[in-house]
């Protein structure tokens, strides 16, 4: 989005038709607290283009940001269903062929796995510190290095240090 400020005649515009969230995001039944920061900016681009674009003044202001709101959800939903978030993951578990991963457990075997997971993480537990733990265990919930620093206060070369350290304890764990 361009990173001009409205003007204030712009952001008077925007405080009359600000409803239109609302209803945007109610007649598409989504939840107001995870889908108004996405639409906001379709909102917000619809009014710079309609007080920069005078074709657009033949329409109605709701129509044009309608659409641009539509938009700003599609184009988070593509990005939300893309390849980098859907991305096939090797398990410690799997047996590697050249560059092709075959998957040693089947569905049946899950029950194992966790067992396996749990012991390993207990065994584990055992050399790291509580601060090496917790990066294990937010890691291993889905947090990037940035939100691990963000959330433990600590810088993110000190997260890829503790990381660096749980792997050679994670080397050892295994070999024993």
């Amino acid at each position: 989005m361009n990173e001009v400020a409205l003007t204030r005649e712009q952001r008077e515009f925007a405080t009359k038709w600000h409803n239109l969230i609302y209803a945007f995001l109610n007649e598409k039944e989504l939840s107001e607290e995870e889908y108004y920061d996405v639409v906001v900016f379709g909102f917000l681009r619809a009014i710079k283009r309609y007080f920069a674009e005078p074709d657009l003044l033949q329409y109605s202001f709701s129509t044009i940001a309608w659409q641009a709101m539509q938009q700003s959800l599609s184009a988070h939903c593509r990005a939300q269903n893309s390849k980098k978030r859907k991305a096939h993951t090797v398990s410690l578990h799997s047996v590697t062929y050249g560059y092709d991963y075959l998957p040693l457990l089947s569905a049946s075997d899950r029950l194992m796995m966790q067992l396996e997971t749990e012991l390993l993480l207990h065994d584990l537990a055992q050399r790291a510190t509580r601060q090496q733990m917790a990066v294990v265990q937010m890691k291993s919930a889905g947090y990037n290095v940035r939100e691990i620093a963000r959330t433990q206060s600590i810088p993110m070369k000190k997260v890829q240090e503790l990381l660096s350290e749980i792997r050679d304890l994670l080397t050892v764990v295994c070999h024993e």
